[in-house]
């Protein structure tokens, strides 16, 4: 598990760091800078030329810009031709900025202006530029001399391609670092070195695809400045099958879980079919379909490991769900099961009546946004222990909230907490980047596996089925959604490798669940 923080939080960090333990800001700066410079030597090692290369710096006035600074010097010093350009109000200097012009001035570092950079200078000059604006505390938009240098990077870029390497420090400037959202416009670095923990700007869209290569060093900020206040936000890098808890081995199918999947229709067949061969794929030791009559055989074909129980649209159902409720050790309603026949009978019946966790995908959610009955059941169902997983993709989740789909967009960090709130339950949001939060939980998991070639039929019921498995497994409803979401994008990002984004399909992803799981 990593975090990734806000703008806030860092600077409480770096804050701590330097009043709490008495590192101070300065030392701070200098690590930050040498971290720049190496992975700036770094780059020019790799392309294995010996040659004299030429950095341009732009630093703005403020700390970000002390870091830009002190790295020209430290790129001088190394045998690197650096022109410095500061960009803004000096008057508005911050003292560590200031400080660093004049240690740079002391070793013959002299500012030059960006007009003469722009007017004079060609971009075939310049074979590293290193963007060192504005750091982590931009929140509005670009203008001004500052935008026509954002500008002025990126046509270089453009001009110059691989023969020009633009690096960003801490964050490329015009991202915020709280949401990712690009203020107007921004520099598109090649790589972006910031420090000891990654920023929500780093791995939220639009801004993450701004970023580069991410490289993530120690400048002397460690976990102690957390000061007993641990970031909000969290995400995965480990290896899947490292998340799971360890099969007994004593267990047998019956205590492996026994995952009850009421999904498809007489009109739909393959929801159903994702979701249990995902689940079965998951670790769960038995799958029991409950799904109309029609789809019988095709489960019985593509899936014969799975039991199935099956109605028609004409019969009484409450009995025989029942009974598959009272076999079942945890379940997944929803996939396929539509918006008419039986499908507000079948919520209605398992919101009320079933008592063990429960998974709540497509269809289901749908239902539960446009019937208060079913919403009252939704908010009412954590009671008694029960836990309440619920999977909306942003539309779904727009109904859900009862908001504009942009404005869930927008605030995607924030609302999915607020609706867990509200119905007592664990809020997967699927988007590009997935976002979980739960109404026990503090802390919100936002989901760095997967990729867009996941944007295909079927995926949130493989998804399901993913949670359904985990649910059988002990783990908090909060766990389960985290590592579930993480297991299926990580499936996802093999079935992209070896199918190609634009020819994967669902069932690609329950085929690599097996490979993420040894």
């Amino acid at each position: 598990m990593k975090y990734a923080v806000t703008s806030d939080e860092m600077k409480r960090y770096d804050r701590n760091t330097s009043e709490v333990f008495g590192v101070s800001t300065g030392i701070l700066m200098e690590r930050a800078s040498l971290c720049v410079a190496d992975e700036i030597e770094k780059h020019i090692l790799s392309k294995g030329v010996d040659r004299k290369y030429t950095a341009l710096v732009f630093a703005g006035v403020g700390n970000n810009g002390g870091d830009g600074i002190c790295t020209a010097r430290l790129l001088k010093q190394r045998g690197i031709r650096v022109k410095l350009v500061v960009v803004g109000d000096m008057i508005k200097c911050s003292d560590l900025c200031l400080q660093q012009l004049k240690i740079a001035a002391n070793y013959g570092i002299n500012t030059d202006t960006f007009s003469n950079i722009r007017d004079n200078k060609s971009p075939a000059e310049w074979d590293i530029i290193v963007d060192a604006m504005f750091g982590i505390g931009i929140s509005r938009n670009i203008t001004g001399s500052y935008a026509e240098v954002i500008e002025y990077i990126n046509d270089c870029k453009k001009e110059r391609r691989d023969d020009l390497f633009v690096v960003s420090i801490d964050i490329p400037s015009g991202i915020s670092a709280d949401d990712g959202r690009i203020c107007s416009l921004c520099v598109k670095a090649d790589e972006t070195v910031t420090f000891n923990c990654v920023k929500l700007g780093h791995i939220l869209y639009p801004g993450c695809e701004c970023v580069g290569n991410l490289v993530v060093c120690d400048a002397g900020i460690t976990k102690e400045s957390f000061c007993g206040n641990t970031p909000e936000y969290f995400y995965y890098d480990e290896k899947p099958s490292d998340l799971l808890p360890e099969r007994k081995k004593y267990s047998n199918k019956g205590t492996n879980g026994k995952i009850l999947i009421i999904a498809g229709s007489k009109e739909i067949s393959g929801a159903c079919a994702l979701s249990a061969g995902a689940c079965l794929k998951s670790g769960a030791g038995m799958v029991k379909v409950f799904t109309a009559s029609e789809n019988a055989e095709v489960i019985k074909t593509i899936i014969p490991e799975a039991l199935i129980d099956t109605y028609e649209d004409y019969e009484p159902i409450a009995q025989k769900l029942e009974e598959a409720m009272s076999w079942s050790t945890a379940a997944i309603v929803g996939p396929g099961i539509g918006m008419s026949g039986k499908s507000a009978e079948i919520m209605k019946i398992v919101l009320s009546r079933y008592d063990k966790n429960l998974v709540v995908d497509a269809d289901g959610l749908n239902l539960i946004a446009s019937d208060k009955e079913l919403r009252r059941l939704a908010g009412d169902y954590s009671k008694n222990g029960r836990r309440l997983i619920l999977t909306p993709h942003l539309a779904e989740f727009a109904r859900l909230f009862d908001r504009d789909v942009k404005e869930c967009k927008r605030n995607i960090l924030f609302y999915p907490k607020e609706l867990a709130n509200e119905l007592h339950c664990t809020v997967v949001c699927k988007d590009a980047r997935t976002v979980v939060s739960d109404s026990n939980e503090k802390k919100i998991y936002i989901n760095m596996s997967g990729n867009d070639g996941m944007a295909t039929a079927g995926s949130g019921d493989v998804l399901a089925g993913v949670l359904g498995a985990l649910m059988g497994t002990g783990l908090s409803s909060f766990e389960c959604a985290c590592i579930g979401t993480y297991l299926h994008g990580a499936a996802g990002d093999l079935a992209a490798a070896r199918h190609g984004k634009l020819s994967m399909v669902a069932s690609d992803i329950v085929e690599e669940l097996e490979n993420i799981l040894i």
